[in-house]
């Protein structure tokens, strides 16, 4: 289903499909590395190296074309990225020493959102459209698994999920005040689990048995169980936890506890058997909960000129920060 371009330092080939030139990628695969990060501004997808509290930015992967969109693997070994020039998808995954750029037979182009599963071996990419194709297999051995037609639910489609065998989706989708939330097995007819007031995010958790909904004007996050029956939601977080402007909430590795981030800079950690609260200020404002290698990582930020805030909950939780990325400095004549 895939052909693939082997990167390496100066080589540079085409891909299949894709006609894309390669040269070296940043060698970050020999030591610790946090992840990776989508570069807006550069158009491409830059490495994190090292551990929390001593981590750096690289350069951004020398993939020889230009990204408008990248959807990152939890596993932070793989990404499908969307070229700006054609719209095409692609993948970018990790392999040895190397970062291997593979073109994608049978996805449709210029998706409008795409997620990966939580384990990152399936992923989905929605069109607007009202189509939705399942990718499983991921991240060696990518192939289209199959299209769900959505067109049937209200528009828009406001959030996604997929489990990590591509057999099912969770969707949002509705107006503000009235949407709700749809699980539509690969096959089969959507299945209506609850309305919330609006769905800004759904993870899945617990090998894909629950899920996390985040309703941003609610200021709630919500654990969703039974999404194979009846569906039973619970209140997990709340403005009576002191939750005000919510922004994105996820679990850790192990579903025991839930992460909040709300845009004034505080984090709340809720243990989901019970006690209080942890809160942590990251002295910033946070665009969402990003995960990154390890059990309980998350990048709050993005490359936004400063460093880059991240929350490390493995141990004793604190926030740390990535330094931005060194700018080269300028030569006589304006040359670099």
């Amino acid at each position: 289903m895939t052909s693939s371009l082997l990167v390496r330092t100066f080589t540079a080939v085409l891909s299949a499909g894709f006609a894309f030139a390669g040269s070296s990628i940043v060698t970050t695969l020999g030591g610790p590395r946090l992840g990776l990060v989508f570069d807006r501004a550069a158009g491409g997808l830059r490495p994190i190296g090292g551990i929390p509290g001593a981590a750096i930015t690289g350069e951004p992967l020398a993939l020889g074309f230009t990204i408008s969109r990248a959807e990152i693997s939890p596993a932070q070994d793989a990404a499908l990225v969307v070229n700006a020039r054609n719209s095409s998808v692609a993948l970018i995954r990790a392999s040895g020493g190397d970062w291997v750029v593979a073109s994608l037979d049978g996805v449709e182009a210029a998706p409008d959102s795409m997620v990966f599963s939580p384990g990152g071996s399936a992923a989905a990419l929605y069109y607007a459209a009202g189509r939705v194709q399942i990718l499983t297999g991921l991240p060696a051995a990518p192939a289209v698994a199959g299209d769900i037609d959505v067109s049937s639910l209200p528009a828009p489609v406001t959030a996604m999920a997929v489990d990590d065998t591509g057999s099912f989706l969770l969707m949002a989708a509705g107006q503000a005040e009235s949407v709700s939330l749809y699980r539509i097995p690969v096959n089969s007819a959507p299945i209506l689990l609850g309305s919330f007031r609006s769905v800004s995010s759904v993870r899945l958790f617990n090998a894909g048995t629950q899920a996390l909904v985040t309703d941003t004007l609610a200021a709630t996050v919500y654990q969703v169980a039974g999404l194979a029956g009846a569906a039973v939601i619970q209140v997990v977080a709340s403005p009576s936890n002191g939750i005000l402007g919510l922004v994105a909430a996820d679990t850790d590795a192990a579903g025991q506890r839930v992460f909040a981030a709300v845009g004034t800079g505080t984090v709340f950690i809720f243990d989901r058997s019970g006690g209080p609260a942890i809160t942590l200020d990251c002295a910033c404002t946070p665009t969402g909960l990003f995960r990154l290698a390890g059990a309980a990582t998350f990048r709050l930020t993005e490359l936004a000129g400063g460093p880059l805030q991240v929350l490390d909950a493995n141990a004793a939780p604190r926030i740390v920060a990535v330094p931005p990325p060194v700018q080269a400095a300028a030569l006589p004549g304006g040359r670099r």
